[in-house]
């Protein structure tokens, strides 16, 4: 058996790869920039590229994206393989479009380090040079100028308007002077020395262990899921609406079986008797109404009786009611709130009762119609033998397969339900993610209900062998 769970395992590990890519990439799709959206642009106060990109570093530390994307970068040779150093990514862009324009990276950095030391000796200066306020708008076009006309336009109109504003009594220091000329004859080698031929020759780098996935993998690994949109851990924002979901599903689930098997075992034992005709009326009417529909419905029966009025008076979560980690334990608001998790359990008991019952009865039913339960009573073996030992085991198989997408259900919740009790689960808290577009967060979620999916299948199969002796692990030789 263990070799079997080994080698499941093995054959589980690319399909939680794939996922894998697909949950980073996803959080790599969150409109604007990730570090912006949780610090702010504090670092993009000023001009001076350098300390923005000191600023923006150090916040995109804490979130682990300082480093290249993945393993591996496939792009042209006209690109270097450390851009992914540059900060903050709207100046990295910048230059990556000035490559895609020049193919001369070369000349792209001078220029890039020309209006570098241009912003550090314009800021400083006194207000009295910016009496023409077009000083201060081409030095921002120059920063931002993502073509060559605006590149030119603005280098040109900022040299005119310091030279327009300087005279007998301001006369401009010595390092503006030097940067200003710095600055046209780099964006004149930019027009001078293209070389398009690198743009056209492909190239990839190995980037190494130090990346943005690797990070992000092996922080999903060892807990460390990293910041939420909110500043706060994403396994702290997680940890509440985890238990209480696990909580309320988890009973919900472990009720439904507890009914559902019995229950379908002697609909299939009174096959076309009153029981059977309306309990599959009845199952089938259950579960194909809406759950909003039926959860109105309980709250309209039960609160308009004496008994449900007098012990469950209130049937709403309020912000209040969510459960803080570190301030009570889990046990003190259940106990707290259990009555308000009555009408959800009972909710998604009575959704998922109907598909278990009837799959409990037909897999009764195919399982008496096989020769060895012929033979059995052939023996004279009584009836509830029949239906316990040797049938009940075999009937397992439909109900097996519906536990494998069940178990997922533990963790994801069941949004519908949640939202009609405000109840502060996982369903609510992805809707909460999505609205959001905390995607971080999100990305979480989806490995985590993979990892449950796999999990129960491999659990699956492991009770298919329970309930099947003629199940084996391995292949005979």
């Amino acid at each position: 058996m263990l070799q079997y769970i080994l080698r499941r395992i093995l054959l589980a590990l690319p399909t939680l790869l794939i996922i894998s890519f697909l949950a980073f990439g996803l959080g790599k799709c969150a409109p604007g920039d990730p570090v912006v959206n949780v610090f702010g642009d504090q670092s993009l106060q000023t001009l001076d590229p350098t300390k923005q990109a000191e600023n923006y570093r150090a916040n995109a530390a804490r979130l682990g994206l300082d480093g290249p994307l993945f393993y591996i970068s496939f792009t042209s040779a006209a690109y270097p393989d450390t851009l992914w150093r540059i900060y903050p990514p709207d100046r990295r862009d910048r230059l990556k479009k000035w490559v895609g324009q020049t193919g001369n990276w070369q000349a792209t950095s001078e220029l890039d380090q020309a209006i570098i030391e241009t912003v550090r000796q314009v800021e400083p200066l006194p207000d009295v040079w910016f009496k023409n306020p077009a000083i201060r708008v081409e030095l921002a076009t120059l920063v931002r100028a993502t073509t060559f006309p605006d590149l030119d336009t603005s280098a040109v109109r900022l040299s005119r308007h310091f030279s327009a504003v300087a005279n007998d009594s301001l006369r401009q220091p010595a390092g503006l002077m030097a940067a200003l000329n710095q600055l046209n004859l780099a964006v004149q080698q930019l027009h001078t020395q293209q070389t398009p031929g690198k743009l056209t020759t492909p190239a990839l780098y190995w980037n190494g262990l130090n990346n943005q996935y690797h990070h992000w993998l092996s922080g999903f690994v060892t807990g460390n899921l990293g910041l939420t949109r909110k500043k706060v851990s994403v396994w702290q924002d997680v940890q509440a609406a985890m238990m209480a979901t696990l909580t309320i599903n988890g009973l919900a689930i472990l009720l439904t079986y507890l009914i559902a098997i019995p229950f379908g075992v002697e609909m299939a034992r009174r096959r076309g008797g009153w029981l059977d005709r309306w309990g599959k009326r009845l199952l089938f009417f259950v579960y194909s109404m809406p759950v909003f529909w039926l959860g109105a419905l309980l709250v309209l029966l039960i609160m308009s009786t004496e008994w449900g009025r007098s012990n469950m008076p209130s049937l709403y979560f309020d912000i209040q009611d969510s459960w803080v980690p570190g301030k009570t334990n889990f046990g003190d608001w259940w106990s707290a709130n259990s009555s308000k998790c009555v009408l959800p359990i009972l909710i998604l008991v009575l959704h998922m009762l109907g598909i278990l019952a009837i799959q409990m009865r037909a897999g009764m039913l195919s399982a008496l119609e096989m020769d060895f339960i012929r033979t059995a009573r052939a023996k004279g073996v009584g009836e509830e033998e029949v239906y316990w030992k040797h049938a009940f085991r075999n009937a397992l198989f439909p109900i097996i397969t519906v536990f494998a997408s069940v178990l997922p259900a533990l963790f994801t919740g069941s949004l519908v339900v949640e939202a009609m009790f405000g109840f502060p689960g996982m369903g609510s808290k992805t809707f909460e993610a999505y609205l959001n577009s905390d995607l971080p967060l999100l990305s979480v979620i989806i490995m985590v209900a993979a990892v449950l999916t796999i999990l129960g299948s491999l659990i699956a199969d492991l009770l298919y062998a329970w309930a099947d002796p003629r199940v084996r692990f391995t292949k005979k030789t």
